[in-house]
């Protein structure tokens, strides 16, 4: 694979000297343009040719740095820059600081990523964490004058704030004081003895209840799938039993799994703390799809900051190779199936599934067309499951303790006789202005008090609740108090909660609760505290409040109290979109950058005292086009992060608020 040749170079000298390039293109037989081509579109490659600095300390500028002064750290004349300006004069050898897309350490802001390769194939790596700017500014002097490197903040010396004392259930070899022998992978070894004839598919025309029905008497395993309502945890929310499926389906021969552990937007850092402390799971995870789908092989796909990630999950997949788990006999049983990892060459657009595959498969990671879907067309034009790493960390759960048993763990509403809820477990990262920020795993539906204000979770917020940004960067930010529309009298919400039974009863009985709960007659905002942490609830709440900009739910909450510039935080967000579009389409290229001109613009006239005429509308146009021609969701999420401010601050872009 050329895309992971050059990582290997690049992690030797700290960039890709040009006659690397031209040696990787001669063993390889591809032509050198091709090999030109992947090495300059992917950021974290570094040519020869740009003269790189031997010091380089990068500085993360998203979100919760952002939060945290990173714009003040990565100023030109006052910040660090201009120290490294300064000593690369007074030492004659280039020092570089520079800012970078989030660095998945958001629960330790801000964030510095710092390399020095002072030789050839020689290069070292540190992340620093949750620094003062005296600390940085000394770091950069250190590394500039030759000086050893302070201690790094490594990942695993560092205890992440976690739930105070409700176990994490997702890990189920340690709850239940297991040896960690992948058990799961042996449950479903065992089915397969059973089985004279082997596993039979499904015939193709089968479908609907039938379908279900085949499956669950010939494939049980993969029905506890469904039974649990297992969902995409990194994106959409896709059913996983629904992507397995549909692979397994497909006729036997080459077909793969991919675990999505990119894990690069802003505010996101779940996945990080599952891949380096319960490798297992995903290993599993991966296994498990594989062997259940008919699958030749498996991927790991991480993100190349994940230094410890990606040693940890290579000294898990060679443990269960030599207890059988995995490799060319998996537990004495003839089949192969080898897993390895697949360290990313950087760019947000590869979380976008289709982009990474093109990634894997040494092209410019842009999204592709679709249909043909991936569990049809994936890795090397054949049937592939791309999961993201906490759902696949969820299966052996799923596996030993049976589907309904996770379904039932989701949060229900109070009160005498009420059996509504939701269905499952989850882990979200939280960060910002919260007292106790890190990775905490409740039950699905959990509402937004529990989690931000209980010492269980993150303990509170530092100050008073203005936003939360509800999706990383992806949902822009919602207010703490979302308008109701006065025209939603109790008609209207009653014909709301109506459609919503049409499709389930549950989910009618909990909006009905929430109804009676938050949006009482005379009600004119409903409290944020008080929504559910649930897909499909945000869904039905879109449907019902009609608000300007849809509400989104992802796995990264980013919490801001007052005196909080929203303006500029949602400037910042969309400036990440214009850095990481990948330039495919020319509507997200070039609407992705106005929205930032928008944005500045708006900051701008505030500080003049002008006004910004006919901004709402021109986000409104780009929105429309945006949305319309962006073959992935970068170009529909990027107008939001403006959007959400314009619609729910209207006085803090008029006015800087006091305190920000």
């Amino acid at each position: 694979m050329i895309v992971q040749r050059l990582r290997e170079i690049q992690n030797r000298h700290g960039f890709l000297p040009d006659k690397d390039l031209r040696e990787l293109a001669r063993e390889t037989g591809v032509p050198l343009y091709r090999v030109e081509e992947i090495s300059s579109f992917f950021p974290a490659f570094v040519l020869e040719r740009t003269n790189p600095a031997p010091t380089v300390i990068r500085v993360c500028r998203d979100m919760a740095c952002h939060l945290r002064g990173a714009g003040e750290l990565l100023d030109p004349k006052k910040g660090l820059p201009a120290l490294a300006d300064k000593l690369s004069q007074e030492t004659g050898k280039k020092v570089c600081v520079e800012g970078v897309s989030c660095l998945g350490r958001c629960d330790r802001a801000p964030v510095a990523w710092a390399e020095r390769h002072p030789m050839p194939e020689h290069v070292h790596a540190w992340v620093y964490a949750n620094k003062s700017r005296a600390e940085l500014e000394q770091l950069v002097r250190t590394l500039a004058t030759g000086g050893a490197a302070p201690p790094a903040d490594d990942d695993a010396k560092y205890v992440p704030h976690m739930n105070a004392t409700t176990p994490v259930e997702i890990d189920v070899y340690a709850r239940e004081g297991w040896p960690r022998d992948y058990r799961a992978v042996k449950k479903f070894i065992d089915f397969l003895a059973t089985l004279p004839r082997g596993l039979q598919r499904p015939p193709r025309d089968l479908g609907g209840r039938e379908l279900d029905a085949f499956v669950k008497e010939n494939h049980p395993l993969l029905a506890e799938l469904k039974a649990a309502g297992l969902l995409g945890m990194g994106g959409a929310g896709a059913p996983a039993y629904q992507k397995w499926l549909d692979v397994w389906r497909e006729p036997p021969g080459e077909k793969y799994v991919v675990s999505n552990g990119d894990e690069s937007e802003p505010g996101t850092f779940k996945d990080r703390e599952i891949m380096l402390r319960m490798p297992h799971l995903l290993v599993e995870g991966v296994i498990l799809a594989g062997l259940m789908t008919g699958a030749t092989a498996g991927y790991i796909y991480v993100r190349h900051e994940y230094l410890e990630q990606i040693h940890e999950l290579r000294e898990e997949i060679a443990r269960a190779e030599q207890i059988g788990a995995c490799g060319a006999n998996v537990f004495n049983t003839g089949r192969a199936f080898p897993v390895e990892v697949f360290e990313s060459p950087g760019g947000y657009i590869c979380g976008e599934q289709s982009a990474l595959i093109e990634a894997m498969e040494d092209r410019r990671s842009q999204p592709r067309n679709r249909p043909p879907e991936l569990t049809t067309n994936g890795l090397r034009d054949k049937p592939t499951v791309v999961n993201n790493v906490e759902t696949l960390a969820w299966t052996p759960f799923i596996v030993l303790r049976e589907g309904t048993q996770y379904a039932t763990r989701g949060w229900h509403v109070p009160g005498e006789g009420k059996t509504a809820g939701f269905g499952g477990r989850r882990l979200f990262s939280v960060s910002g202005d919260v007292k106790r920020p890190g990775v905490y795993e409740v039950p699905i539906g959990l509402p937004f008090r529990d989690l931000i204000e209980s010492p269980e979770y993150c303990g509170g917020v530092l100050g008073k609740l203005k936003a939360i940004a509800t999706s990383g960067p992806s949902g822009g930010l919602l207010p703490a108090r979302l308008p109701l529309d006065p025209k939603l009298d109790e008609k209207k919400r009653a014909e709301a909660v109506a459609r919503i039974a049409e499709r389930s009863k549950n989910d009618a009985e909990v909006m009905d609760w929430f109804i009676k709960t938050y949006m009482p007659p005379g009600e004119t905002s409903v409290d944020l505290l008080g929504v559910p942490l649930d897909l499909n609830f945000f869904r039905n709440l879109n449907s019902l409040l009609r608000l300007p900009v849809e509400a989104m739910l992802g796995a990264g909450l980013v919490v801001y109290a007052e005196g909080t510039d929203v303006l500029d935080q949602a400037v910042n967000f969309t400036e990440f979109y214009r850095n990481e579009s990948c330039g495919k389409c020319i509507p997200c290229r070039l609407g992705s950058q106005k929205l930032v001109q928008i944005g500045n613009e708006l900051l701008g006239s505030r500080a003049t005292g002008a006004r910004a005429d006919g901004a709402a509308a021109d986000v409104k146009e780009i929105t429309k086009a945006l949305q319309l021609t962006s073959i992935c969701g970068l170009g529909y999420v990027a107008p939001i992060p403006l959007a959400t401010v314009m619609s729910y601050f209207p006085d803090d872009v008029a006015k800087k608020p006091n305190g920000a």
